[in-house]
């Protein structure tokens, strides 16, 4: 029985592994994503040049893959716009809407962190279950 063979058998025998790379890979750019929103917020926050710099470049990148219309860039590319939106929003003080923009940018850099944790968690229970 070859190599090939028994991938073949254990990939029929286990359905739910077949995708693991891009499983894989989902949880590692949730977790990194969020690292890095809540890096760039804290920047922001600190920095105003510099916040209003990420700001708008964020905000143009999200707009150029909106404007594209790749049906796999449109989910990104609305949370990209969102997010330079928020920045652009934080960095001259508008007073309490500064204040929810700033929030709001960390709430989601912590759920982003949260949600790729989770996705390891169940990856690796599931990964457990079938060894």
């Amino acid at each position: 029985m070859s190599d090939n063979e028994n991938k073949t058998e254990w990939k029929e025998a286990n359905p739910k592994i077949e995708n693991l790379p891009n499983r894989g890979r989902s949880i590692v750019l949730f977790v990194v994503g969020g690292l890095a929103l809540a890096v760039l917020t804290i920047v922001s926050l600190r920095f105003r040049p510099v916040g209003l710099a990420v700001g708008i470049f964020s905000f143009m990148s999200g707009l150029t893959m909106l404007v594209r219309r790749k049906k796999f860039n449109y989910k990104p590319g609305l949370i990209v716009t969102l997010c330079g939106f928020f920045l652009l929003l934080t960095t001259p003080r508008f007073g309490v809407v500064a204040g929810f923009a700033g929030f709001l940018l960390v709430v989601g850099a912590i759920g982003l962190i949260v949600f790729g944790v989770f996705r390891a968690i169940k990856l690796a229970w599931e990964v457990g279950k079938f060894s």
